[in-house]
């Protein structure tokens, strides 16, 4: 049982970095990146602070929010996401790092990055869902919106995906003057890692179920 329960936090950790890794791979392909890293990406260009670190104020805004939308119906456990909010912080950067080399030079090879990045970025988000330990501050966020209106998470999460690219378009055209960070791969994105999870959940479940 102690076993499982390692294997359960070790796989959730691998789950962190391999969605910061497909986010990293995002940006790296230069067509606009995934809604879930859009804003803190805009807002680094906009403060030349690091991905990472504009990252963990962003998760930490998040979960101040979950707590004022929620209030007594928060979970505590939930408290847990300031920790793993802050080392997927730290693996943004990291990824982005070890990703440095990549830089596509035609369209052909930022949709490849692009796609490459949403199937990583599908792994990733299929082992946080099967370990259920806690939830990253964006998919927190959309819970929390999701419990108060009595809504399902599903429905819910491409309206609040969608909020979060218009706020980066805004922001980048407010600050940057042009825009930056929301192409045609940020939609890419937002429609195909859904199905993704699910084509490989069918694959993966006996393997990831028999180790946690």
């Amino acid at each position: 049982m102690e076993f499982k329960k390692f294997n359960r936090f070790a796989i959730y950790l691998i789950s962190l970095f391999f969605i910061s890794l497909g986010a990293s791979l995002s940006i790296k392909a230069n067509l606009g990146t995934a809604p879930l890293i859009c804003i803190p990406n805009v807002c680094s260009l906009i403060s030349h602070l690091s991905v990472g670190t504009v990252t963990f104020v962003f998760n930490l805004i998040l979960i101040i929010s979950q707590i004022i939308i929620l209030r007594s119906d928060f979970e505590k456990r939930q408290l847990l996401q300031v920790v793993m909010g802050t080392i997927f912080s730290a693996f943004i950067d990291f990824s982005l790092m070890l990703v440095a080399f990549v830089n596509p030079q035609d369209y052909i090879s930022q949709i490849a990055v692009l796609l490459i990045s949403c199937f990583v970025i599908a792994f990733g988000v299929l082992l946080e869902i099967k370990t259920e330990i806690v939830y990253l501050p964006a998919d927190g966020f959309i819970y929390s919106i999701s419990k108060f209106l009595n809504k399902e998470f599903a429905k819910v999460k491409p309206f609040v995906d969608t909020a979060m690219v218009i706020i980066a378009i805004i922001l980048s055209f407010a600050f940057l003057g042009y825009l930056a960070g929301v192409r045609e791969g940020t939609l890419i994105t937002a429609i195909i890692v859904g199905p993704i999870v699910n084509y490989i959940k069918k694959y993966s479940d006996p393997v990831i179920d028999s180790l946690i």
